[in-house]
């Protein structure tokens, strides 16, 4: 993974080099190109324009991991291009399908940026031993683009249809006692032609096609059904669900949630619904009615992705949550970085504050995790304990 320095072609030619070897045939990767980034240095500062490609790179990280696991390399190439190289064995194909659900991740609007966007294009490039590495690199460079929308609608209601939405689960452990004490429910897409796909081209699909809530109850009604036939020994578990800006804004999404609950018998207590800053922000009356009648049914609220949005705090003390959650980014930094620990430690103190518990995201090794607990965090997940696994496998991860 990259942390904002420029890596050299020689370093990454490497890396690709070993993938190669490693799978016997051509590396395909991914070009992302800032195209807006003189603009931004000319009005806003070179500082600014530092900070818009640190945030550009956080954001492919993060991307990175969620879509295809941690193995992945992310690298800045050079000025406003990176390059994202996914794990060893992942379909071309697959690559393919997540570039337009990355581009929207990545041209979301950025703090410092006078349009409130970024222009971004991306384009995949194929590495292999008969060709050097800067005229693959340049050939991709001159074919970036913009990912086009296709058959959104019809994309989502086939994949509901035909029971390609699945989940999987991410265990969140207890920093005292390292405990088992909850999971995330991550929404994956199981293609038919191109096999287990992240959640993001789907999602992104949805959101397009404006199908975002039936995509939503469509996931949650997988999950609820899942957890009811768990074993006893899960039936502690919290269980976390992720909601949208989309589901917020719809009068009718709590008391829908709270007839799934009953349908499968479920106890509202055992769920907490995670939102990210955007989505609480989107409709902030809409969103306080809805959270607060989930909350009433026993249901907890987690804000997600917590420090890299445009929260306001006032709203923050308004609404009705129970845990903050520190983006992955943080995390990752932590081990070179006291700015970050400090804004690890700031969003701490604000959650104690406020009641709340704070739950930290992205721990791939033992010193990450200690750090946070010297900062004062209340639980972790991360591929250092789990990645995401099938229901089936959570019993064996507790034992």
């Amino acid at each position: 993974m990259m942390h904002g320095r420029t890596t050299s072609g020689a370093a990454i030619a490497r890396h690709i080099g070993m993938l190669a070897a490693a799978t016997s045939g051509p590396v395909t990767a991914l070009v992302v190109q800032a195209d807006a980034l003189e603009r931004i240095n000319h009005s806003a500062g070179m500082a600014m324009g530092d900070a818009v490609l640190a945030e550009i790179g956080r954001r492919l990280e993060n991307f990175a991991a969620a879509e295809f696991g941690h193995d992945c390399f992310v690298a800045r190439i050079d000025g406003p291009r990176f390059l994202f190289v996914p794990p060893a064995g992942t379909a071309p194909g697959a690559l393919a399908a997540e570039q337009r659900a990355l581009h929207a991740v990545l041209a979301r609007p950025l703090v410092g940026d006078p349009s409130g966007r970024i222009s971004i294009r991306l384009a995949l490039a194929r590495f292999s031993a008969d060709v050097p590495f800067d005229s693959a690199l340049m050939q991709a460079t001159g074919a970036l683009a913009r990912p086009a929308a296709k058959r959104d609608g019809a994309q989502v209601s086939a994949a509901i249809a035909g029971r390609e939405v699945v989940l999987r689960y991410q265990p969140q452990y207890a920093m005292t006692g390292g405990a088992m004490v909850g999971v995330e429910a991550l929404l994956r897409w199981q293609h038919p032609e191109l096999g287990l796909l992240g959640a993001a081209p789907l999602v992104t699909a949805a959101s397009a096609a404006r199908l975002d809530c039936q995509l939503t109850a469509h996931a949650h009604g997988c999950a609820l059904a899942e957890v009811r036939d768990w074993p006893d020994v899960l039936a502690g578990i919290q269980v976390a669900l992720n909601i949208t800006a989309a589901d917020l804004g719809d009068p009718g999404f709590a008391a829908r949630f709270a007839a799934q609950l009953t349908e499968y018998g479920l106890a509202a207590t055992r769920f907490t619904l995670e939102l990210t800053e955007q989505a609480m922000l989107a409709n902030p009356a809409s969103a306080a009615e809805q959270l607060a009648t989930l909350r009433s049914l026993g249901c907890r609220i987690a804000v997600d992705d917590f420090g890299t949005g445009y929260s306001s705090l006032a709203l923050l003390a308004q609404l009705p949550i129970d845990y903050l959650k520190i983006d992955s980014g943080f995390t990752r930094a932590l081990d070179g970085s006291d700015r970050d620990q400090i804004v690890v430690r700031a969003i701490v103190e604000l959650a104690r504050a406020l009641g709340l518990s704070v739950i930290a995201e992205g721990v791939e090794s033992e010193r990450q995790r200690d750090l946070l607990a010297g900062l004062g965090v209340d639980m972790w997940q991360g591929f250092w304990g789990s990645g995401p696994v099938p229901g089936s496998a959570l019993a064996d991860l507790l034992s």
